[in-house]
């Protein structure tokens, strides 16, 4: 049995936020037809792949199963052995389809991310529910924007508009509902029907949430039809309450809704387990720092920390009751041999966010104890890559007394040990440590350039320790600036081996201006010092130069 569509969903455009939205949101902005580059291979990009195939999947959204098939078919066609351009592609769809879509071409050219704001109200006298859209982009001219809706009912939430894509077409649009007999919650950009930033146009400051959005986010974590919307308002929820945090501002309200959809979860009577998982699981950091103007990794590292415990603490007895349950469940299959099927890896990704909450809690020696045993015992009885590397992930950023840190490093050389030389595997070995949330974790990331099974010039090792690092946003971005100087240094000596590593490595600099005065100066300084290296190469210069800009 195959993973659900939902699933594959959430992973595809959680892999987009994370990547290629705060690529859109920095100097190496780009669409995904670029115009212009000095060195082509700064533009292998998530931009071009993972963007451009969303460009892909729109035209299905537009266009329906049948018309996607049938523009496939004429594309093959024409051009099947042959060279291609996007306006081949496009023109094929637009002719076997026989519509224009001369507009939707737009998305071609435009950089950045577009942003869709909405409103909506309901007229009981003509029940009639307006939906009003807007759009933002780098574009002058408005794009065509796929727009999947659906309706439920306000009060027995009820799905009575079943989801159809709206076609934006302009700034600024007003699409009618009729025959409603009662007020409705909308359910929009179904499935993540366009790459967009989608903002209620009632919205306040960053990570304002007016009460009705949060209660509407409530309802639809609840009662959405739509997998990937279901999750994403609780996902909404949880960012609410987090920048909340962050601000010292907490809300009983949203702390209330987001309990409310972590028990309804954590409860759900469901062999999706991948779904539950992705469900109860925290946006991750790079994701929020997506949301906000001005980014302060250590608080925002702080803010989500505090969240996840204040979880932890809450529903700690009905965590461990699932975890052990899963446990036996797990054990019970008559086979030592690692199991593919969705249930199972459902099941193993699961329990693995689970351990994540249980071993968050580690305030006290007692707690730690507790921690450090139970991601320890799912060390040693693990099958897999899975269980044993996310049991080693809550290890590496354990710390305090001696038998915890004796587990900790215990795991850290029996993991190496059964590694055996296997490259892929030692990679994940340094990429544990280099995002272990210690303080002292750049002291052993520079500590682990020295030994014996690292080297710069293998790009996936020094990805997998230097890049895993640059990663590890509250840490690298230390007040201190040391973290940056330490990414500069290993930039420049990159270059000299690879450009093409050594550029991407230096994106981690490039979005000075987002991360305030201070370390804004600091990153700034380090990419000066990276354009004056004598000689520097076509791919670095180009990362460089556009940062500085």
């Amino acid at each position: 049995m195959m993973q659900s569509a939902s699933v594959k969903r959430i992973e595809d455009v959680s892999a987009l936020r994370a990547r290629q939205f705060a690529e859109d949101a920095g100097p190496m902005s780009h669409p995904i037809r670029p115009e212009s580059y000095i060195s082509m291979d700064n533009f292998y990009t998530a931009t071009v792949y993972s963007k451009g195939a969303e460009v892909v999947r729109m035209y299905r959204t537009l266009l329906g199963k049948e018309g996607f098939r049938k523009g496939m078919d004429l594309y093959f066609k024409r051009h099947d052995g042959n060279a291609v351009t996007c306006d081949d592609f496009l023109a094929a769809m637009a002719d076997a389809n026989g519509v224009d879509l001369s507009q939707f071409s737009r998305w071609y050219s435009t950089s950045g991310t577009p942003t869709v704001t909405y409103d909506s109200k309901y007229e009981g006298e003509s029940k009639t529910f307006y939906l009003t859209f807007s759009q933002e982009s780098n574009n002058p001219d408005p794009l065509h924007i796929p727009v999947s809706v659906g309706l439920l009912d306000k009060v027995s939430g009820e799905e009575v508009s079943p989801t159809q894509v709206l076609n934006l077409k302009e700034k600024v649009q007003t699409f009618q509902f009729t025959g409603l007999d009662g007020d409705v919650v909308p359910s929009v950009l179904r499935g993540f029907s366009a790459p967009v930033k989608l903002v209620r146009s009632t919205k306040g400051s960053v990570g304002d949430a007016s009460a009705d959005e949060e209660k509407n986010w409530a309802f639809l974590a609840a009662r959405d039809t739509d997998g990937f919307n279901r999750w994403e308002a609780g996902q909404k929820l949880m960012t609410s309450l987090i920048f909340q945090t962050m601000r010292q501002e907490e809300s009983l309200r949203t702390l209330e809704y987001v309990f409310e959809a972590f028990g309804r979860t954590l409860g759900m009577d469901s062999v999706d387990y991948s779904i539950q998982a992705y469900a109860l699981s925290l946006p991750p950091e790079s994701t929020l720092a997506e949301e906000l103007d001005v980014v302060d990794p250590v608080a925002l590292h702080a803010a989500r920390g505090n969240v996840k415990k204040t979880i932890a603490r809450k529903f700690y007895s009905e965590i461990r009751a699932k975890y052990d349950e899963l446990t036996v469940a797990m054990q019970s299959i008559n086979t030592s041999d690692i199991q593919l099927d969705a249930v199972s890896i459902g099941q193993r990704r699961l329990r693995n966010v689970l351990l994540d909450y249980l071993c968050c809690i580690k305030d006290t020696c007692e707690e730690r104890e507790v921690a450090s045993k139970l991601a320890f015992s799912q060390f040693q009885a693990a099958n897999g890559m899975t269980d044993k590397y996310s049991a080693l992930s809550c290890l590496v950023s354990m710390d305090g007394e001696q038998d915890v840190v004796s587990r900790r490093e215990g795991a850290l050389q029996k993991f190496y040990d059964d590694a055996a030389g296997d490259p892929l595997v030692l990679n994940k070995w340094f990429s544990a440590q280099a995002l272990a949330d210690l303080p002292d974790v750049l002291d052993r990331v520079k500590t682990l350039v020295d030994h014996p099974d690292f080297t710069l010039s293998n790009p996936n090792r020094c990805r997998s320790l230097v890049s895993a690092f640059s990663m590890n946003a509250a840490h690298f971005h230390a007040q201190d600036g040391e973290g940056y100087r330490f990414l500069a240094r290993m930039v420049a000596e990159v270059d000299k081996l690879n450009p093409q590593m050594s550029s991407r490595m230096g994106g981690g600099l490039i979005q000075w201006r987002r991360y305030g005065k201070e370390r804004g100066a600091l990153m700034k300084g380090e990419l000066e010092k990276l354009s004056k290296l004598k000689p520097i190469s076509n791919d670095l210069f180009e990362v460089v130069s556009r940062g500085l800009k």
